[in-house]
Formats: structure tokens, sequence, C-alpha cells
């Protein structure tokens, strides 16, 4: 006994990018199944979203006639439409220089604070998706949209030329699908990389990171712990746990997400720079070297427990991982399986919405036309455009994180690249045509790599002071044509109230 499918699309990953991609294709008319290996809800990271990510999804649901996705694009819509489907208020991004042995001690200048706001109040505020409940409400959707979905299946790939012929199991019971195109959301597990042995080229990417993470109960709000150091918030943009919270450490830096049922996603990124871990070491060893190293952290943590994953705390390889080939004649793999660089900027969640609108305008224009094999050749490139510009930003950001000083007006280079993406998508209307992060716009990669090479020049220096503000006002006068935010301020002493972009 088994079923046999025939259709245009399979899709090999029921995540966020796996669902979204089964629910647009659905409704421009391809015959779509979406399968799993695994089942919802269950435990995921890339947690954070974005500007760019709700620009793109409040596009999508337009175009695509998916109102119900509309509420996810803002806070305060997602809390009034779905207040089931945990979220955390992310009023923008946070940073706090943090020093070995030694309480972090405010300043009144800010000198070792970073805000960004990416919002102007709680309501139009972006949000920190808890994957489980998010992936576990698309998946529904899906189910909803009558769309064929198979969990806990693992797939045998028999024959991918000229058309995809799969073989699964399931419950015992054999699952065969016949398609013409896949396309894998599979992110980490790399179905179709594995299965048709793609080069890997982790060999070429800068960056070089680990990190160990968890979900808490119980973690002190870093706002508590400022107050009892008498922090000056007059004129803090917004609550600094209503963010993506970083604390900038030696060994790298510790990400902080609050969500709305008081559970913290919180891990540290390790710097592949630094002395590694011992493999030897246990995970909650390496854990509680790192938060006792920094007095204010342990505070935070001191009554802190993990809730999740049910394995308990996780430790990672190697962040990075990227693919030589990202598409072929009947193949695409979204953002997240082509490749990924660190969680540094959020970038995760705007990337694949990015790849999912190009992808899925592209199949609808030039299916079954001549012109699909060179269109799906150009989101292969735009792909690998766009994981180049992260892998060269992080890795200059770590380099950066040496001095705080310096890493606060390197740091400008991704908010000037995500704001000008934001205005020029607003000004061409709802398109793909705006590339992620500017990563094809050749005058923006030139001024990168000239902030890389001043950046390399000031990291030799002795003077300090001298050298740090001559870098910030370096890099305010290279992102002078992409600084449509007020970016690299002097005046406002790090706290950035007005780069929020309305784009209603």
């Amino acid at each position: 006994m088994g079923e046999k499918l025939s259709v245009d699309v399979v899709i090999v990953g029921s995540g966020f990018g796996g669902s979204l991609t089964a629910l647009l294709l659905d409704r421009v008319g391809f015959k779509v199944v979406l399968v799993d290996r695994g089942r919802h809800p269950r435990f995921a990271i890339g947690e954070s979203s974005t500007p760019i990510a709700d620009l793109v999804l409040r596009d999508l649901a337009q175009r695509y006639d998916l109102p119900q996705l509309l509420p996810l694009t803002r806070y305060g819509s997602w809390k009034q439409n779905y207040p089931n489907v945990t979220c955390g208020l992310k009023r923008g991004f946070s940073y706090f220089a943090q020093q070995p042995d030694e309480y972090f001690q405010p300043t009144a200048n800010h000198q070792n604070e970073l805000l960004v706001a990416a919002s102007s109040n709680d309501s139009n505020a972006d949000t920190h998706w808890l994957r489980s409940d998010v992936d576990s409400f698309l998946v529904s959707e899906v189910q909803a949209a009558g769309i064929p979905h198979y969990d806990q299946t693992e797939l045998q790939v028999l024959n991918h030329s000229p058309r995809w012929q799969f073989q699964g199991v399931r419950e015992n019971s054999k699952l065969t699908i016949d398609a013409s195109f896949l396309v894998d959301a599979s992110g980490t597990a790399a179905f179709l990389p594995l299965a048709m042995n793609l080069e890997c080229q982790i060999a070429h990417l800068r960056t070089n990171s680990s990190a160990v993470f968890a979900h808490f109960a119980d973690v002190v709000p870093w706002h508590t712990h400022l107050s009892s150091r008498r922090a000056y918030f007059e004129n803090h943009p917004f609550d600094c746990d209503a963010a993506a919270l970083h604390h900038i450490i030696k060994e790298g830096w510790m990400w902080q997400l609050r969500f709305d049922n008081q559970i913290t996603s919180a891990g540290f990124v390790i710097n592949g720079d630094q002395a590694r871990f011992s493999p030897a070491i246990s995970v909650e060893e390496i854990w509680h070297t790192l938060v006792k190293r920094y007095p204010s952290i342990d505070e935070q943590f001191a009554s802190a427990h993990v809730v999740a994953p049910d394995g308990g705390m996780t430790r990672t390889g190697r962040l990075q991982r990227r693919w030589a080939s990202v598409a072929g004649p009947n193949w695409a793999l979204l953002p997240h399986t082509a490749g990924f660089i660190d969680p540094l900027y959020s970038t995760g969640i705007a990337h694949t919405m990015c790849g999912i609108e190009y992808l899925v305008q592209l199949l609808q224009a030039h299916w079954k036309k001549e012109s699909l094999r060179e269109q799906l050749h150009r989101y292969a490139q735009k792909i690998q455009a766009e994981l180049d510009l992260i892998d060269e930003l992080v890795h200059g950001s770590y380099r950066a994180m040496k001095n705080f000083e310096i890493f606060v007006p390197y740091s400008m280079l991704y908010f000037a690249a995500s704001t000008t993406y934001e205005q020029r998508r607003s000004n061409i209307g709802t398109s793909s045509q705006a590339t992620f992060l500017c990563a094809e716009d050749q005058q923006f990669r030139r001024l990168v790599r000239h902030v890389n090479q001043l950046l390399d020049h000031t990291l030799r220096q002795t003077d300090d002071d001298k050298k740090s503000r001559q870098f910030f006002d370096d890099v305010a006068e290279i992102i002078r044509p992409y600084n449509v935010a007020g970016l690299c301020d002097p005046d406002v002493q790090n706290m950035y109230r007005y780069t929020a972009i309305d784009l209603d």
C-alpha cells in the first residue's frame, strides 16, 4: 500500500520558508507538495525579524491574496489577531560592551552602548518569532489551503532528470512523488546538496564562528540590571530589552531575544579567531565559563534555567555553510539552504523572504519556457552576491569588536545597507528589483571594501582615542550616499532614535 503523487513542485522542509513558498506557489496555480522528515511544533532558532522581512512579507501577503499573513508583519496587529502565536516585541538593535571580570558601568555619553531604532512605536514594531509557534501556524495554513503535506517522511531521490522521482516512507507506508521542480527549504539538513553531492564552499568564507544556545526562563531583564547600575535612560530611544540585544564580549558576542511568554532566547556566538573550547568540554561548562567571566551577565542568569530544546543546551560546530551551486535546470535552494553566515545582524528571516519572493516570481513568469534556465542562473548569482556581502560585513564586524568605539561606526555599514534597501524598495513598489542589502550595487560594494581597508589601517594604530574618532568621521563621509537615516551622528551619542523609516 502507498500513495503516488504527480506535482509541479515538491518542497522539502516545512519551516517558515518552505511553508510560505508552498502557499505562494499554490496561489498562482502550481500543484505543490510539502514534505518534511520531522514534525511540528519543534524548537528552532533564527527568530529575529527586521523591517525588511516585515516589508517583504506584507507585499507577498497583498500580492498573492493571503490576508491571514498580514498581521504577522507588525507587533500590534500580531498581538491583536494571533495572541496564541507567541512573539516578542522588537523595537530595534541594542549593543553593550562588556569587559571580563568587570561589572558593566553605564556612562552619561553612552560610550559603551549603542541603540538603533527600527520602529517609532510598539504597535508598528518588528517581532521575535517563537519559531515552534510560527512554523506550526504556517504549516496549518498550508493544510487549510488543501496543499498536501507529509511530515515524518524520509525521502530518497531516485531520479532528477528530466523529472524528479522520489520515494519516501511515512508511518510504514510508501510515498512516491513525481515532480517537475524541487525547492529545497531544508536549511541545515541540506537535503538536495547531500543527495546530489554538491561542492561545499565553506573554505571561501571569512567569518568563522560557533555558538552555544538555549531558551531560558527567569532571565533578569538587562534594563533591571542597568537600573541597579544607575544607568542614563533619559535618551534611550526604546526599552533596550525590546530589541535584538547584543552583549559584545572578548570571545565574540551574546544574543538575548525576549518573547511575550517570559521565555528568553539566549546564546553566545564565539569568534573562531579566539581560542576554541575543547570538544571534551561540555556545553554546560562552556556556558558557565562565559557567563561567569562577565559579572553583569552572570547576575542576569543567576536564577535562569533552560526550558528548550528538550535535549538541553545546544552546541554547534562552525556556523557557516555555503554550497557552490544554488540552482539548476529544475531545482533551487532557498537562501537558508544555500548558505548561512552568522546571526549578528538578524539577516536570516529577511534573506529567506527576499529569496522566496524572487524565486516565486521567476517560476510564475518563466515556467516551462526556455528562459527558465537563465532566470534560475540569475537567481543563483543574486543569492551568492548576498551571501558574499553578509560575510564581508560580519567578518569586518568581528574584527571591529576589538574596540567598541570602532565597532559602532563599522556597524553603520549594515544599517546603511538595510535602510537604503527599505527606501529603494518603497520607491519602486512591490517588486523584487531591489537586491537584499544592496548586494549587487557595485558602488556600495566598493564602499564596503574601502571601509575594510580603513579598518585594517585603524586597528594597526596605537592612539585609541584619536584613531576611533578619525574612523568614525571617515565612515560618516564614506557612507554619505547611502545614509538615508541619520547614521554616524556624533550628537546623538550612540542613541539612534530616528533611524526608523516610515514606509506606509
